[in-house]
């Protein structure tokens, strides 16, 4: 998870360098054996991305409320930043060993 949440990371500094206005990152962190509701379903979209999305047809409202209410009750959300100073690189583990950190 570090290559890819550094390499975004890395783009948002430099886009506030550049005097872009740009919205804070935050990595919500899920901790495994987490129950999925039936109406959501976690899907992993590259290496160690995941979303959340619908598993029926909702509207945006019904979606957006569903996810606020689990991120809420499940999530632990942190700036990237405190994320990145919390997990040192030298200490990561390769983004593509999905065994090894997603069982932690």
């Amino acid at each position: 998870m570090q290559e890819l949440v550094r390499g975004y990371f890395d783009e948002v500094l430099d886009r506030e360098e550049e005097g872009s206005q740009v919205e804070k990152p935050f990595i919500f962190t899920i901790p495994k054996g987490t129950p999925i509701p039936s109406h959501l379903i976690l899907i992993n979209e590259y290496i160690s991305r995941f979303s959340l999305q619908p598993s029926r047809g909702m509207l945006l409202k019904e979606l957006n409320r569903s996810l606020d209410e689990f991120y809420a009750e499940y999530a632990k959300k942190e700036t990237a930043e405190n994320w990145l100073n919390k997990h040192p690189f030298q200490d990561a583990v390769s983004d593509d060993e999905d065994s090894v950190w997603i069982g932690k």
